[in-house]
């Protein structure tokens, strides 16, 4: 290449790319990251970043070609593979469930139910109050209906009673003449 074709290069190429411009921030840029940590959109667990790389974040998946686990809900680190991968970082979801909990990814089930119980307990009570009410009325027209049907029953018994006794009688009756 001539001396000449490389300086028009460098001029063409120099003309295309315009300066840099300096721009002053107004507010301090910022030293750290917020991130939000991420979830997996079926189950709703933390994808958190893989413990054994610490630099990648494990992805979930569910499978599909597995005879024994088919449809089963899986978590690993993209490094991981089944011949040569670099990573061992591979866990079922139950097993994932307890290593977020064991490892402090997720709170206790305790708290996460008294927390549940500070807000709703007023409305089971008034329900369950409800309910004892609605009870109560069942059990008085259970009670009366209880007495209807006793009274309904001796006054049955009574009449089959009355109905044998003279029945009785008139056998008597008849069976006394005709001695």
């Amino acid at each position: 290449m001539s001396q000449a074709s490389s300086s028009t290069a460098r001029t063409r190429w120099s003309a295309r790319v315009a300066p840099l411009a300096i721009v002053h921030a107004a507010a301090p840029l910022p030293t750290t990251a917020d991130v939000e940590p991420m979830e997996d959109d079926v189950i709703g667990l933390p994808l958190i970043m893989c413990p054994d790389c610490r630099d990648v974040r494990v992805f979930a998946a569910t499978t599909t070609q597995s005879k024994c686990n088919n449809g089963k809900r899986y978590f690993k680190c993209p490094r991981k593979n089944f011949s040569n991968g670099k990573c061992k970082s591979y866990w079922f979801e139950e097993e994932y469930v307890v290593y977020l909990h064991d490892n402090g990814y997720l709170l206790a089930a305790g708290s996460t139910i008294a927390e549940a119980l500070t807000t709703e307990v007023p409305e089971v009570v008034g329900k369950i109050d409800s309910l004892e009410k609605n009870l109560k009325k069942v059990k008085e027209i259970v009670g009366k209906n209880r007495e209807g049907i006793g009274s309904c029953i001796c006054l049955v018994c009574g009449c089959v009673n009355v109905t044998l006794f003279l029945v009785l009688a008139i056998f008597m009756v008849v069976a006394f003449l005709l001695k």
